[in-house]
């Protein structure tokens, strides 16, 4: 059962891939900080990748999306041993909502100093961002859940580990 269980979870990023995350959650990342600044009646309209204000156009990369770390967050939940699949699912749903609700805030506090500071601090605030978000969220999201979800397996290593126990039985 652990190899059938196994050779699914290694499946999973090819099935649920990069491209398919990005066609996910490249138009969520663009409409999204859209329709709130509608919201909040701020001048823009969008011509994809482009939101357009009445100083600046901001064009929406994929990395703008984050689809990096959302596949980030599936290939540590596929890669970790003696999870139950409701467990997985919770783990990615919550983690890509945590990942998601950082990167349109991060998204409009961009905007934001765009408009207000002009491009330089922007630039300095996103370099800022990216160094952060780009480590750091990704981690403290998969500890965060791990631990509420209990989970005592390590990525990778927990297979591995039981892997060489099975081939050599003699060694601990």
């Amino acid at each position: 059962m652990y190899y059938l269980s196994l050779t699914i979870r290694l499946l999973v990023p090819f099935i649920i891939s990069y491209n398919l995350l990005g066609k996910v959650f490249y138009p969520l990342t663009m409409y999204t900080p859209y329709f709130l600044l509608k919201l909040i009646d701020y001048q823009a309209f969008i011509i994809p990748p482009y939101i357009i204000t009445s100083e600046n156009y901001i064009r929406f990369s994929e990395a703008c999306a984050a689809v990096s770390a959302y596949f980030l967050l599936l290939l540590l939940i596929v890669l970790t041993k003696d999870m139950k699949l409701k467990a997985r699912i919770k783990i990615f749903l919550f983690g890509s909502a945590i990942i998601y609700l950082a990167n349109m805030a991060r998204i409009l506090i961009l905007i934001m100093v765009l408009e207000k500071y002009g491009f330089s601090a922007f630039q300095q605030a996103h370099d800022v961002f990216w160094i952060v978000f780009g480590s750091l969220l990704v981690a403290l999201t998969w500890i965060l859940l791990t631990r509420h979800y209990n989970v005592k397996s390590i990525p990778i290593y927990s297979d591995i580990k039981y892997l060489l126990k099975q081939l050599y039985p003699k060694i601990k």
